[in-house]
Parts: structure tokens; C-alpha cells; sequence
């Protein structure tokens, strides 16, 4: 696992969003980290039916990482929602998945993102301790 070289977390930008309550930063925390609806293995699986997919715009798959990125950015996990914005724009057809190098590009960003999904993970298990 690569570790993200920029913060994972800007806690600073969260809290301003929310209007310095913590105590709501909190829960969301608490809810990302008790959310068993995220699963690597099934955007693994999305990113190979998108690839099998003749329109390349898959709505499953673009739903999917959209719901882990609208996350993310109320965590202000920003590394972790730039990665997901980048695949949810291919998945929906907004950007061309073959001008990135085809099917090694949107794998490679799925390994990525949950790269930054485990980090941030492990972030946030700090915070929440």
C-alpha cells in the first residue's frame, strides 16, 4: 500500500463546512467507519462489467463509487473523493476511459482508491479513538 503523501484527512475543512461542530464531524466519522456498504471486491467487479459494458457508461458502477466519494468529501477525505471523481466521471461516460489507457487505467485507479480507502480508514479510527 502507497501512502498518500498529501493529508488524508483536512479536519480544519470538515469542521468549517459544519460550523466547528465536532461533535457531528464525529458521527459522520463514526457512520463512515460502521458502513458495511462499501465493498472492495464488488468495485472490483463493477470495473470489470464496466469494461464488458459496449457504451462505456455504466450508471450500477458510477452510483456506487459516487455514494464512497460524496462520503469521503463530508469527511473532507479529499485524496480518497479526488480518486472516486476521477473513476465516477469515466463510469458515467463524461471522460473517455480509452484516453487513459483503457482497462489498466481504471484498474489501476480502482487499486488506488482503495488503497486511500484503507488509509483513510485507519485515519479516521485514529481520530475516532
Amino acid at each position: 500500500m502507497e501512502k498518500c503523501t498529501i493529508p488524508l484527512i483536512d479536519i480544519n475543512e470538515a469542521l468549517e463546512r459544519l460550523d466547528n461542530d465536532m461533535s457531528l464531524y464525529m458521527i459522520l466519522v463514526d457512520a463512515f467507519l460502521e458502513d458495511k456498504a462499501f465493498q472492495p471486491d464488488k468495485l472490483r467487479e463493477l470495473e470489470s462489467q464496466f469494461h464488458r459494458n459496449e457504451s462505456r457508461e455504466f450508471l450500477e458502477a458510477a452510483q456506487y463509487i459516487h455514494r464512497l466519494k460524496g462520503a469521503a468529501r463530508q469527511l473532507s477525505a479529499n485524496p480518497l473523493a479526488a480518486e472516486a471523481q476521477k473513476l465516477e466521471d469515466i463510469f458515467r461516460g463524461k471522460v473517455p476511459a480509452g484516453s487513459s489507457g483503457e482497462a489498466n487505467y481504471t484498474a489501476m485507479l480502482v487499486e488506488r482508491i482503495l488503497d486511500l480507502y484503507q488509509q483513510t480508514l485507519q485515519e479516521l479510527r485514529s481520530i475516532s479513538s
